[in-house]
């Protein structure tokens, strides 16, 4: 098993008591409907020279409680007491197991984090506890028991202003004072692209901006793949584009946050990489295994089993090599059950190299129609349904002129879908 994955143990196994080089952050839960979040267990990180070392044990009351849930249901369930991370070396991403790996930030997060902090690296510990108010799910980290109140209301935030600050960082100029305090709305988001959190029409949503290196207009390329998809009967978050000069921001609904600000209730998030125990960084994790956790922890599986095999159909199709395993995820649904969440991140890599970033199956990367095809039964789908299902994601596909055209896309955009779509029909053709 790899050395970030989600691995149980039934005691502390030996591991030492905190000592002058071990940190230990409490780990709090928004339970659902809840407005503030409740003390679930104690985390402890510690490092040996380039080594990190560490481990969680969930709190007696919390595990005696009717409502607690699990952090991750199949692999650090409540009926287990405390769990140890394997030793790993810090440049390798320290030790932190896959589902308190979810709630650290990505590329972008860590960049606000690191400008926040004058340039200066920060621990894990470190960065779980400057990114409570926005990140996604339902998990917060304290140094006591106290848990942290929420942050004020993002109300009165122009989109303008999130968005210069926001450019100003991407492109490597100085960000002026009166702005950098909203680079914080984008120190707890995952991913690579600039991005960042703010209230709109009573709702937090999440902004998506230009980044550096755009050859196209991704935010536009990235509203029409939504449209696409949800003609194809996929499930995505209120999304809408909001002018920005000659560019373009996309606002997208945060469906782990059913109120307005950061007071509101939260629901618990898994990414797939978590929920399935498949460390980002490696070959691990697929389709089918995704479908596999479902079974076991699905709220809604007859929904959800034939969606996630449309999604997989549809990113063959449209060459989405980014679909690996932290750009799926599930929502917490009840109990100890979850449900796919709304599709995000789905967007054309305009570079037809013929992998996927999550395989269809265990060892299968290679985006192939008669791979899909032969996976159906896995997503409960026999070859008679799957074949159709396929045939008539293939035809909305086809027709994705008119979506791109009515959603603003250039004639340069149009140019780099139409050769893409064409070579990527030819790649996975069955």
């Amino acid at each position: 098993m790899s050395s970030t994955s989600n691995q149980r143990s039934a005691s502390p196994g030996g591991r030492p008591g905190l000592a002058a080089d071990e940190r230990a952050l409490y780990v709090g839960m928004y339970l659902p409907a809840a407005k503030a979040p409740v003390p679930v267990g104690l985390l402890t990180l510690g490092r040996r020279g380039v080594t990190e070392y560490g481990g969680f044990a969930y709190g007696r009351l919390y595990r005696t409680r009717d409502d607690a849930i699990a952090l991750n249901p199949g692999f650090m369930p409540t009926a287990t007491a405390s769990f140890d991370f394997p030793p790993r070396r810090l440049r390798d991403g320290g030790a932190l197991n896959l589902t308190l790996r979810d709630c650290l930030p990505d590329a972008w997060g860590e960049l606000v984090l690191r400008y926040e902090n004058n340039w200066q690296p920060l621990s894990a510990a470190e960065m779980l506890l400057k990114t409570n108010d926005y990140r996604v799910g339902a998990l917060v980290f304290s140094p006591a028991i106290e848990m942290p109140a929420p942050a004020p209301s993002t109300a009165g935030v122009r989109l303008e202003d999130l968005a210069e600050a926001v450019r100003c960082l991407a492109f490597d100029m100085d960000v002026p004072k009166p702005l950098r305090r909203l680079l914080t709305r984008g120190g707890t988001l995952g991913g690579a692209r600039p991005k960042a959190s703010l209230l709109r029409d009573a709702a937090l949503w999440m902004a998506k901006f230009p980044a550096k290196g755009d050859e196209v207009d991704v935010e536009i390329l990235e509203a029409c793949t939504l449209r696409l998809a949800a003609l194809c009967d996929i499930r995505v978050p209120a999304f809408e584009l909001a002018p920005l000069g000659r560019l373009n921001a996309l606002l997208l609904r945060r469906f782990d946050r059913p109120g307005p600000d950061p007071a509101c209730p939260r629901i618990h998030y898994l990414s797939a990489a978590a929920f399935t125990d498949s460390p980002y960084d490696s070959n691990a994790g697929s389709y089918v295994g995704l479908a596999n956790q479902l079974r076991l922890h699905g709220a809604m599986v007859a929904r959800d089993l034939p969606e996630l095999f449309r999604r997989l159909v549809f990113n063959v199709l449209i060459d989405n090599t980014d679909d690996h395993v932290k750009n799926h995820g599930v929502l917490h649904a009840g109990g100890n059950l979850y449900e796919l969440s709304p599709a995000f991140d789905m967007v054309p890599q305009l570079s037809n190299l013929g992998y996927m970033g999550m395989a269809i199956n265990e060892g299968s990367e290679i985006p192939h129609l008669d791979a899909v095809l032969a996976a159906a039964g896995h997503f409960g789908l026999s070859r008679v349904t799957a074949s159709a299902t396929i045939q008539r994601i293939r035809k909305v596909v086809a027709g994705w002129k008119a979506v791109f055209v009515a959603g603003g896309a250039d004639e340069l955009l149009l140019r780099r879908v139409e050769h893409c779509f064409k070579t990527q029909a030819k790649l996975v053709a069955a």
